[in-house]
């Protein structure tokens, strides 16, 4: 049975690591550089096994609309840290119901042929969680496979988690995030016709389409941002949220003003990046007050960038 759906195992001397990789932070690349690490003394690649769609929504049956990374994100990144191949398990309810032991023979040493192993502190895998560090250092001379582990990665003596991320994101506290990333956190999508209300006030805006509906967006707010696109990145504020001054859709939207820009965007691929929280979104008596508030805005962001 192949558990790789169109996708070739033929490695040499395979070092691997396993795990949803949800975020690519600062502990997973940590796990990362070990994997290339180990790859490079062996001479062999580095292999990430990793899944599509989070294991949750398999297990629970329900949708699990908070991920971090995009599919082809998440790809990039790992590739970026020293990844040589990402295979995505296809995780169905024959995988939910696989022993440690069947996962550890059939696809990581027979399908994959694993020389080596790198697992995180929390790794486990098989059926109730019963595949862990132990459990492969137990086996690892049956198979004649180097396990290595890899403690937690702590940031002011808080573990650094996808878990933790999550929160932060929900909560707005996109430097935190960054902080814990590496990076700054970031949407993907295409550019979709709005209601044109913004470009009515003086500040024309594009209205962002995520390319996965799972993506976590960043909690209900006003946000200094970079929008990258056609290759450019240009300073922005972005609001995220219902536009109550103007609007009664009780829609979520993300809408982006970019600064020094015209031009029409619509269908274009953009990649949003959220720098830092300005303020929480206000109800305003009327659009003077709301314009007063979007110009103050466009202030700080340029003051944040040093504009």
């Amino acid at each position: 049975m192949k558990y790789f759906k169109n996708q070739k195992c033929n490695f040499t001397h395979p070092v691997i690591t396993m795990g949803t990789f949800d975020g690519v932070h600062l502990g997973h690349q940590k796990l990362l550089q070990e994997l290339k690490h180990i790859s490079q003394k062996k001479g062999g690649d580095a292999v990430v096994i990793t899944y599509y769609h989070h294991p949750l929504e398999t297990i629970h049956k329900s949708t699990f609309p908070y991920l971090l990374t995009e599919k082809e994100k998440k790809e990039e990144l790992l590739k970026k840290y020293g990844v040589d191949s990402v295979l995505y398990l296809d995780f169905n309810e024959n995988m939910v119901n696989l022993t440690a032991e069947d996962f550890l023979d059939n696809i990581i040493i027979s399908e994959v042929k694993a020389e080596a192993i790198v697992v995180g502190y929390d790794t486990h895998f098989g059926r109730n969680r019963s595949g862990d560090f132990q459990f492969l250092k137990k086996n690892s001379k049956k198979y004649n496979c180097e396990i290595d582990i890899i403690e937690p990665y702590k940031i002011n003596n808080r573990i650094v988690g996808s878990s933790l991320i999550r929160d932060l994101v929900r909560e707005g506290n996109m430097q935190y995030v960054s902080e814990l990333l590496g990076r700054n956190y970031s949407v993907s999508g295409v550019v979709k016709t709005g209601h044109r209300i913004g470009h009515g006030l003086g500040f024309p805006t594009i209205n962002l389409h995520p390319a996965d509906k799972h993506k976590l967006i960043p909690g209900i707010g006003v946000y200094v941002c970079e929008v990258d696109f056609f290759g450019s990145r240009y300073k922005a504020v972005t609001n995220v949220g219902y536009s109550p001054t103007l609007k009664k859709t009780g829609i979520k939207e993300i809408e982006t003003h970019i600064l020094d820009f015209k031009g029409d965007l619509y269908n274009t691929p953009v990649e949003i990046f959220f720098h830092k929280k300005l303020r929480n979104e206000l109800h305003f008596e009327n659009r003077d007050k709301l314009i007063g508030m979007i110009k103050k805005d466009i202030k700080l962001t340029r003051e944040y960038f040093s504009l």
